[in-house]
C-alpha cells in the first residue's frame, strides 16, 4: 500500500525557516549516540532539533513537519539514507530541503549514490562542529537561492499564463475581424496550423457581384503577431473591391499598393488568387511567391501544376503589368490544392521536410477534392506528430463544380423594365474633395450588382476619363496642346498646380439606365463650366480625319469602348452611350459587351 505523499497544508509559509542558527534540523541516524551528539551541538548553535532513528521514521517526519535541512545517516534499518532521500526529495516536488549525508564511507560508489538519490552534500564522520555549521550556512543560501529562483519562475508563470490569455483574446478578436466579412468559405475544405498564437497565413474568399467566387491565399514572411499584423488591411481591401466587381488585375495592384505602402521593407505577403467565371467553368489563376497550386482532375488522369510566375506583393512599388495570371477551363471532375510554404517545410523528427513530391503524390492518387484534403491532412499529422510547426500551414482544397463555386440562391438574372437616373454636381473647391467617379461607380453597383463580365470596370474608366478632361481642361483651362514639347509638358503642370490652388467653376455628372433590345444601356453625361472648344476637330481625331493629334490615350480609349461619343454646345458637354447585352457569356464591349 502506498504511503500518502507530504500535505502541502501541513508546510508552514517557510517550512523549518533557517537564518543564521534558528530553524528545524531533522537528524536521521540510528545509532543514538550520533543523535544525541548531533542535537547538543545543533541545540548550542540555536537550532531546533528533531530526531528519526531509521529513512522510514524520517519520511513520517517530513509528512508531520517540514524541516527546514536533514542530516541523513546512509546505513540505517528499514530503509537506508538513500532511499529514504529519494522518496522524500519526490515527495517534496519543487519545495527544495537540503540533505546532507552522514557517512563514514569516502568511496567514489558511496558518494555518487548520495548525488544519485538527491543529496545536497556529505559530512564525513567523526564529526567536526565547525564543518558542519559551514555546511548548513551554505545550504541555508543554497536553499535561499532555491527559493528566490522558485519564486522568480512562478511570477514569470504567472505573467506568461497572463500573456497567453490577452494574446489568445486579442486572436479571435482578431480573426474575426479578418474573417467576419468572408463569404462561401464553407464551401473549402480548410486546414490552418500556426507556429504561434497569432498567423501569417491568411485564407479570404467572397462572391464578385455575378455571384462567382473568389478566394485568396496569403502567406507573410515570418510567424507571429508580426506577420499578422499586415492581414487585417489585406482583408478589408479585398472584401471591399471584391465586392465592388473589380477585376483581378486592378485587385492585385490595390492589394500591392496597401502592402507597400503599410509594410516595412522586409516584410511581404505570398499570395495565390483563384477568381472563378460566373458561370463556374473557368477560373483564372494568379501565383505571386506561392508554392505550386494543383488543379487536378483524376477521371481524366490529369493534375496540372500552377506555379509562381510574378513577385509576392509589397515588394515592387508597382507590379509588372504582365502578372503571369492564367486562365484554365473548367471540366466535371476538376479541384484545386493549394499550400502555404509551411506545409512544405513541415518537418518530422528527422528533420525531413514534408515536401512538394508529397503533396503531388497525394493529388495524382486522389479521387476528389474531400479526399485529397483528407490524405494530406493525415500525411502531415502523422509527419509532424507533436511537434509545434517552425511555419503557419495552411491547406486548402477547393470543389471545381459550378454548384460550388457560384453563389446559390442567387437570382437569376433577368429582363430589367424601366428607366434609372442619377446626377451629381461640384463646383469650387469642393471639386478637390468630392470623388465624382467613386459616387457614380456606387450608384451603377447598387442599381446593377450582378454586372460582372468587366463592365463595371470599363465604365469607371469612362467616367474617370470624362471627369478628368471636364477638371482640367473646362474648370482649370489648361491647354493640351502644351504638351507638344518638353518646356510646354512642364509649363502645363506648372500651371495645373498653380491653379489647383484657387478652383473656380463645377462639374456635374448624369447616369442614366435603360434596357434595350436585349441590351443594357448606360448614357453618361459630363457638363463642365468652361468656355468649350472645337469639339468637331476632336471629333475627327477620335474618327481618325483631320490632322489634329490627341494628347495621351485617355478619349481614344473612351472612342473605343463606348458605342458613341458627342460632344455637344461649346463642347462644355459630353455624352458617351456604354452598352453590353445581357447574357453572361457575352465578350463584347463598347455595344458589344466586353
Amino acid at each position: 500500500m502506498e504511503e500518502p505523499a507530504i500535505a502541502p497544508k501541513s508546510r508552514p509559509t517557510s517550512p523549518g525557516e533557517l537564518i543564521s542558527g534558528k530553524g528545524v534540523v531533522l537528524v536521521a541516524d540510528d545509532d543514538p549516540h550520533n543523535r544525541r551528539l548531533l542535537r547538543m551541538m545543533l541545540l548550542g548553535a540555536g537550532y531546533d532539533v528533531r530526531e528519526a532513528a531509521d529513512g522510514r521514521a524520517a519520511l513520517e517526519a517530513c509528512r508531520e513537519e517540514v524541516p527546514g535541512l536533514i542530516l541523513m545517516d546512509v546505513m540505517m534499518p528499514e530503509m537506508d539514507g538513500y532511499q529514504a532521500t529519494r522518496r522524500i526529495k519526490a515527495e517534496m516536488g519543487d519545495h527544495f530541503i537540503p540533505v546532507i549525508f552522514l557517512t563514514a564511507l569516502d568511496d567514489e560508489d558511496a558518494l555518487l549514490r548520495a548525488i544519485e538519490s538527491g543529496g545536497d552534500d556529505f559530512l564525513s564522520k567523526p564529526l567536526n562542529l565547525a564543518i558542519l555549521k559551514a555546511k548548513i550556512h551554505a545550504m541555508e543560501r543554497l536553499r535561499n537561492l532555491h527559493a528566490g529562483l522558485r519564486n522568480r519562475n512562478e511570477a514569470l508563470l504567472r505573467a506568461r499564463a497572463r500573456q497567453d490569455w490577452e494574446e489568445e483574446t486579442a486572436e479571435g478578436l482578431f480573426s474575426r475581424a479578418i474573417t467576419r466579412r468572408n463569404r462561401g468559405l464553407d464551401r473549402l475544405q480548410l486546414y490552418r496550423r500556426a507556429a504561434a498564437t497569432f498567423s501569417g497565413d491568411v485564407v479570404l474568399s467572397g462572391y464578385t457581384p455575378d455571384g462567382a467566387l473568389r478566394v485568396l491565399v496569403g502567406d507573410f514572411t515570418g510567424h507571429g503577431l508580426s506577420a499578422a499584423i499586415g492581414t487585417y488591411p489585406v482583408s478589408e481591401t479585398f472584401h471591399t473591391l471584391t465586392q465592388q466587381g473589380v477585376d483581378d488585375q486592378e485587385l492585385l495592384h490595390e492589394l500591392n499598393h496597401v502592402l507597400h505602402d503599410f509594410l516595412p521593407a522586409s516584410m511581404f505577403m505570398g499570395a495565390l488568387l483563384a477568381t472563378f467565371s460566373a458561370d463556374g467553368r473557368r477560373v483564372r489563376l494568379w501565383n505571386g511567391g506561392m508554392p505550386d497550386a494543383w488543379l487536378c482532375n483524376t477521371g481524366q488522369d490529369r493534375v496540372r501544376r500552377v506555379q509562381s510566375r510574378a513577385m509576392p506583393l509589397g515588394i515592387l512599388d508597382r507590379l509588372d503589368p504582365d502578372t503571369g495570371a492564367r486562365c484554365y477551363e473548367l471540366d466535371d471532375g476538376d479541384w484545386l490544392t493549394l499550400v502555404s510554404d509551411g506545409v512544405l517545410e513541415a518537418t518530422d523528427i528527422a528533420g525531413t521536410a514534408f515536401g512538394e513530391a508529397t503533396v503531388f503524390r497525394h493529388c495524382q492518387a486522389s479521387e476528389s477534392a474531400g479526399t485529397v484534403f483528407d490524405s494530406i491532412r493525415e500525411a502531415l499529422d502523422v509527419h509532424c506528430g507533436d511537434q509545434t510547426p517552425a511555419d503557419d500551414m495552411t491547406l486548402v482544397t477547393i470543389d471545381c463544380s459550378p454548384a460550388v463555386v457560384t453563389e446559390s440562391g442567387r437570382p437569376q438574372s433577368r429582363e430589367r423594365r424601366g428607366t434609372l437616373r442619377w446626377s451629381l454636381e461640384a463646383s469650387d473647391q469642393r471639386l478637390a474633395e468630392v470623388d465624382l467617379v467613386g459616387a457614380a461607380r456606387t450608384q451603377l453597383l447598387e442599381w446593377l450588382p450582378d454586372m460582372g463580365g468587366g463592365h463595371a470596370e470599363a465604365l469607371q474608366t469612362v467616367i474617370a476619363e470624362l471627369c478628368n478632361n471636364a477638371f482640367e481642361h473646362g474648370v482649370l483651362r489648361l491647354d493640351s496642346g502644351m504638351k507638344a514639347t518638353v518646356e510646354g509638358f512642364e509649363q502645363y503642370y506648372r500651371q495645373r498646380s498653380e491653379a489647383l490652388r484657387d478652383i473656380r467653376g463645377r462639374i456635374g455628372i448624369s447616369l442614366r439606365y435603360r434596357p434595350l433590345d436585349g441590351q443594357n444601356c448606360i448614357r453618361i453625361r459630363v457638363r463642365d463650366s468652361g468656355p468649350g472648344f472645337d469639339h468637331h476637330q476632336v471629333q475627327d481625331a477620335l474618327e481618325g480625319r483631320g490632322d489634329r493629334r490627341l494628347w495621351g490615350r485617355g478619349l481614344t480609349l473612351v472612342r473605343q469602348l463606348c458605342a458613341q461619343v458627342r460632344y455637344l454646345g461649346s463642347g462644355n458637354l459630353v455624352e458617351a452611350d456604354y452598352r453590353w447585352n445581357t447574357v453572361h457569356d457575352a465578350n463584347r464591349r463598347g455595344g458589344k459587351a466586353p
